[in-house]
Order: structure tokens, then sequence, then C-alpha cells
């Protein structure tokens, strides 16, 4: 290979490397978020390949949210299939199965699930030179014990805040992870912004720095959203 076209092709895949972050994937799946209960013999998860392509893709889950591979994968699931093939606008099931043990039973395990897609070639044109763009897609995927203390509905009532110095200690007493999409405090109808796109884990305490020289005072609201079990936000107004 002659070094102009090793420049080109090292420039290609860079560019590939780029794209794969901030492309839209034609391959999706059905909610924001898998929650899979501790008695469920498996968990189906729908997707969807909306476009007129069709694409190969591979799932797996993963406790490591920085792992972007299937090979180092490490978490007690089975993705089956693992790999298959998605006709344009069609869908596949997967099939999710637990198969480890002695997860904590008093509150809920975070694993995150993965699938890369990336455009299906024919074997006439595996010798031809193309830029292939793989994407991939990740979401929580939240391991619950059975028969958890308290409401996943009601998470807020769960949750306690209390001001202290230039910060606000956030206490979770509940056994779920509370999934923050914003908080901020409300004063006299001004809004403050606190916090956005956070999680509180189960049964944790957290510090919350309050905004530069803003101090709690009585009549204070703090309006936190939260997202549901299926993706949706609920707004609370909460007295501080």
């Amino acid at each position: 290979m002659s070094r102009l076209k090793k420049v080109t092709l090292a420039l290609a895949l860079t560019v590939c490397s780029l794209l794969a972050h901030n492309a839209i994937a034609s391959v999706v799946m059905t909610g924001t978020r898998v929650i899979y209960p501790a008695q469920a013999q498996e968990k189906m998860v729908q997707l969807t390949n909306q476009d007129t392509h069709p694409y190969l893709v591979q799932m797996w889950v993963d406790s490591d949210p920085l792992n972007t591979t299937a090979q180092s994968a490490s978490a007690p699931f089975i993705a089956n299939p693992q790999v298959f093939r998605v006709n344009p606008n069609s869908g596949q099931v997967v099939r999710l199965v637990f198969t480890g043990k002695d997860l904590p039973k008093d509150r809920e395990t975070l694993f995150y699930l993965s699938f890369l897609q990336m455009p299906a070639i024919k074997a006439s044109e595996l010798q031809a030179n193309k830029l292939l763009l793989s994407v991939n897609s990740r979401m929580k995927l939240f391991y619950r014990p059975q028969a958890l203390a308290g409401n996943p509905d009601e998470l807020s009532k769960s949750l306690s805040f209390k001001a202290q110095n230039k910060t606000l200690v956030v206490s979770n007493n509940s056994g779920y992870f509370a999934t923050v999409r914003s908080a901020q405090v409300v004063r006299n109808g001004k809004s403050f912004p606190l916090k956005q796109a956070v999680m509180i884990p189960p049964l944790s305490q957290l510090d919350w720095a309050l905004p530069a020289g803003f101090s709690v005072n009585g009549g204070d609201i703090l309006r936190l959203t939260l997202v549901n079990d299926f993706g949706a936000d609920v707004t609370t107004d909460l007295p501080l």
C-alpha cells in the first residue's frame, strides 16, 4: 500500500471514529431503560430498524459504563441472540437472562446494556473500498430485587434534603436508584439551577453544591424532576 493510501485510510478511520459518537442510530430500542425483576426468568427487549438498509447488531451487558466492547464485558447476563441481522423496517426481539447470584437484596444493582450496529454488506462487496460507520448505543439496566421497600412511582417521598453550609445534603432512603433529570431551587418564582442528569444511588447520601452566593431560606422550594421506569419525567415541588 502506498504512503498516500495509508494516509487516506488513516484519515477515513479517524473521521469514522469521530462520526460514530454523533451519528443517529438507525436501529433503536423500545424504551430508555430496562428494569429486570429478580423473580423474572428472562426479560424481552425490542429493537427496530427504521432505515431502508439491513444492519448487523451485537448486544451485551456490562457492569462498567466506560467499556465499549463485548469482548471485555463482565456482567451476569446473557443476551440471546448476541449477534443478529435486522432487515429494513423490521425488528428483533432479544431475550436477556440473568445468570448470576448473590446480588444485594435490599437495593437495585446497576448494569449497562449496549448494542453495536453497523450496515450489513453483501459478500460481493467485501473487496470494495467502503467507509462503514458503526454506532454503539447504551442504556441503563436496573436489576431489581423482589419486594423492595417503598414505591418506585413515589420515589420523591423517599428522598430528603438538608441545607448544610454551602451544600445541600441529599439522602436516598429507598432501595431504588433515583435518576434526576433536573433539580432547581425556586425562590419567589425565580429558579436557581442546582443539578442536571445525575443519579442518587439507593441507601446513600450525596452533597450537592449550592449556587455561588446562595443560601437556603425559609419558603424556598426544591423543584425535582425524576425519570420513572417508563422514561417519563415526573416533577415534584418539595419544601426546603
